[in-house]
This record gives C-alpha cells, sequence and structure tokens, in this order.
C-alpha cells in the first residue's frame, strides 16, 4: 500500500479543515483535521507522512512498519463530546455526525437500532454482531442514556438466525432492549420501515424525521464505534465493509473485511485477490444504492462495500424503458447501467408511491416496501416505445412488474443483477415465501 487518501468531507455538513503541514510526520489516530462547523473530526488511520493536502483530501505515505497503536482521544467531561471527538458519523450510509443526531434528546422515546443489513450481498454489520454483540450491546446503553430513550428495540431480518441468538443472550437482563424481528425483503432498513415495523406502528411522512415518532435510528456499527471511542478513547480510523465478486476465478465469493483503514484504495484492498475475473463495474456500497467507483476511490466512514459485478451483457439497440424507485437507484444511475449494456433509454417512470425532489433527483417512498401496483407505469413505458425494462423496484413493486411486463413480452433486468449473479445471489424476480 503506497499511499491512504483521506476525504476532508466524510459526513453531512462541512469539510474539515487540515491541522497539520505537508512533511508532518503523524501517529495513527491523531487528529489532523477539524470542521469549522457541523462536521466530524478526522483522524490519522495509519502511522506515515503526509505528503499532500489538496482542498479536498489529505495523502499520507505510511510507514513500512507500524506500531499498532494509536494516539487516544483526549478525556472529556461527557460520553458525547467523545462521540464528538472521536468523530463518529452513522455507518449505515447517510453519514450524519453522531454527536449531532444524539444531541437531541428524546425523553421517554425510542432509540432503534439497525441491524436489518438492509442490502443484499452487505454482511459487514452482521458478521460485527457475531464477534461484538456484548461491546455492541454497551455502545447502545451510552447512546441510550444520552438520548434520554426509555427503550430500544434491534431491528433485524429474523434469517440472521446466528446474529439473533447471540443479541439474545448478550440482552439478557436488559430490559429494556428487544429484538425487532423483520421480514426478509428490500428495504426494510429504511428508518420509516424500521419504525413502521415495530410496536410502534407509525408510518412516518415522507417529510419527517424519526424525531416525529419521538425516535432516534442509528445503525450498529456506530453504537460499536460509540463504544470504543467511550471505553477504548479509541478515534474513527477504520470500517467495515463488504467485499464480493468473482474475487478468485469464476467463484462467486462475499467476504468480511474489518477494521479497514480509512482512506485505503479500493485497488489494494482487491490485489488480495490477484485471479479476480473480469468485472463490468465495481460499485462502492450496495447494490440498490451503491455508486460507480473506481480503483483509485478511498474507504470513507459512509463505504459499506466494494462489489465488481459481472461484465453487462451487450443489448445493443434495445429500447430499455427505466422503472425508478425511492428505495434504491437514481434515474440517473440508471442510465448509467442501461449505457453500459448498450440499451437505448427511452423513457423514465417512477413507483407511484415516490415523492420526488425535482432540484435533487432523488426520492422518497410513501410507504418503503409496500406497492401500490405497476401495471399503470410499465404501460406508460410500453407507450414510450420500450421494448423492455430496468427496474430498481423493491421487492414488493419488483413483483408486481412481473406480473405484468410477461405479459407484454418484455424482459426485465433489475439494476441488482450484475452484482447478485458475481456472487452468487439469486436474482430479483417474483417474492420468495421466506420474505413474509
Amino acid at each position: 500500500m503506497e499511499k491512504i487518501v483521506l476525504p476532508l468531507k466524510q459526513s453531512v455538513g462541512t469539510k474539515a479543515d487540515p491541522i497539520v503541514s505537508e512533511g508532518d510526520v503523524v501517529k495513527r489516530g491523531q487528529l489532523i483535521a477539524q470542521p469549522s462547523g457541523l462536521g466530524v473530526n478526522l483522524h490519522a488511520s495509519l502511522d506515515g507522512t503526509i505528503s499532500e493536502i489538496t482542498d479536498d483530501a489529505i495523502t499520507i505515505i505510511p510507514n513500512l512498519e507500524q506500531s499498532g497503536d494509536y494516539v487516544r482521544i483526549p478525556d472529556t467531561e461527557d460520553n458525547l463530546e467523545a462521540i464528538k471527538e472521536a468523530g463518529i458519523v452513522g455507518c449505515g450510509g447517510a453519514g450524519f455526525p453522531a454527536y449531532a443526531k444524539y444531541g437531541t434528546k428524546i425523553p421517554d422515546g425510542h432509540l432503534f437500532i439497525n441491524a436489518a443489513e438492509c442490502e443484499p450481498i452487505l454482511g459487514h454489520n452482521i458478521s460485527r454482531i457475531i464477534t461484538d454483540a456484548e461491546k455492541i450491546i454497551r455502545g447502545i446503553e451510552y447512546v441510550k442514556e444520552i438520548v434520554g430513550a426509555k427503550d430500544v428495540q434491534i431491528a433485524i431480518k429474523h434469517k440472521h438466525t446466528n446474529a439473533v441468538a447471540l443479541l439474545e443472550e448478550a440482552i439478557r437482563g436488559h430490559k429494556d432492549i428487544s429484538l425487532e424481528l423483520m421480514k426478509n425483503r428490500y428495504p426494510e432498513g429504511e428508518e420509516r420501515a424500521i419504525i413502521r415495523d415495530s410496536n410502534l406502528h407509525k408510518l412516518l411522512k415522507t417529510t419527517d424525521l424519526p424525531y416525529a415518532a419521538n425516535a432516534i435510528v442509528t445503525n450498529v456499527e456506530t453504537v460499536f464505534r460509540v463504544a470504543e471511542a467511550i471505553e477504548d478513547r479509541k478515534p474513527v480510523m477504520t470500517k467495515d465493509i463488504t467485499v464480493g465478486g468473482r474475487l478468485n476465478g469464476d467463484n462467486e465469493t462475499v467476504v468480511v473485511r474489518k477494521d479497514v483503514p480509512l482512506g485505503m484504495l479500493v485497488k489494494d484492498i482487491l490485489a488480495a485477490y490477484p485471479d479476480m475475473a473480469d468485472y463490468g463495474e465495481l460499485i462502492m456500497g450496495g447494490p440498490f444504492t451503491g455508486k460507480r467507483t473506481s480503483l483509485d476511490s478511498p474507504i470513507t466512514k459512509v463505504s459499506g462495500g466494494i462489489i465488481a459485478t459481472i461484465p453487462f451483457p451487450n443489448v445493443k439497440g434495445q429500447k430499455v424503458g427505466l422503472l425508478a424507485c425511492a428505495c434504491s437507484a437514481t434515474p440517473a444511475r440508471m442510465k448509467e447501467i442501461a449505457e453500459s449494456m448498450g440499451a437505448d433509454a427511452v423513457g423514465v417512470e417512477w413507483c407511484k408511491n415516490a415523492v420526488v425532489n425535482e432540484k435533487t433527483g432523488t426520492a422518497k417512498c410513501l410507504n418503503p416496501g409496500i406497492c401500490p401496483g405497476q401495471a399503470a407505469t410499465v404501460l406508460k413505458l410500453k407507450a414510450k416505445g420500450a421494448e423492455a425494462l430496468l427496474i430498481g423496484n423493491c421487492t414488493d413493486c419488483t413483483n408486481t412488474v412481473m406480473g405484468i411486463a410477461p405479459k407484454m413480452d418484455m424482459p426485465v433486468y433489475h439494476v441488482t443483477d450484475f452484482a447478485r449473479r458475481a456472487t452468487g445471489e439469486r436474482i430479483m424476480r417474483h417474492m420468495l415465501p421466506e420474505n413474509d
């Protein structure tokens, strides 16, 4: 590994401002940048020398030999300040500074821990539960005390039987913590879906934050990092990620890499797999909401996975209609995939549940994972000249698409197909009984 590249913006809010200079020798865990407003501290993830500082990133040349130790965060008067000092963000992908989220009190409210591992293929949250369930529970208790919640629900899919059993054992004696076993469908990890399917049974508006239900939703890896900060005075220097694809020739492989140093480049992670098969694209994140990345992209505090997909099929000239879902890839991302297939995108329609922000091109679902039916949208795309469909729909929406598209002789591709095929997962089409 020749270098690590640490982006100055790794969360919602402002970029961090460097407090080091080129040529400085730094130690792992040393504070190297601070935000002037909402944002998070940035720490060196390895011992080394600062080789470059730009407006966007700090580059470190790592020492050949690492000490294995780290610089502790300062002693603090309270645990919320320790979370801020450690630079913890929401590890589920949103990247909201944890100190800001937990700084809003919810007296007698509800703390939800997202352990749903919502995206297919990704497995690092479940893996962390299996190795560190008790520390995760301690992290939960710290957060519960900080925000003033009266109870905690850990949302986890029922299919993760080993993790469920470990959590059941870890919460024994914690009368204020319970498990919420969720269906095996997408997007069960969306925070409004978690609250809806909990014992609150409350569906929030698309404009509501969980605070509207006197609740906070936070990721399982986030509370693990909270425990590290408070108990070990450890800043955020690493990220758990899932690596998937045909990593060993044509063998479909998914592996979890715990505590990958922040700033490590994708190419250095994939260098561990010299027999890796040809791929269509590299995805940073999950197959639904992840984005195309490059070999020179660095791991950040919100990275969840690196997936090497199968090569794209060549459907040159095929007219494809894009059916977008608020819980998945944006139309811009879908057009990128269609172009890689050689297809001509002839129209875009949103699921009827999508409330679209025209400025950002993103959307929120009126009722995440509960589909109103897609016959009308498929018919509209057919009228625009679509011969086939590229969809990004959730489990339920995909099921309804498959109720109409084959009757119209329209082949269906899903944006997750190429990642799923590379990792041996069943592609999304008809809903299976296990999703119920």
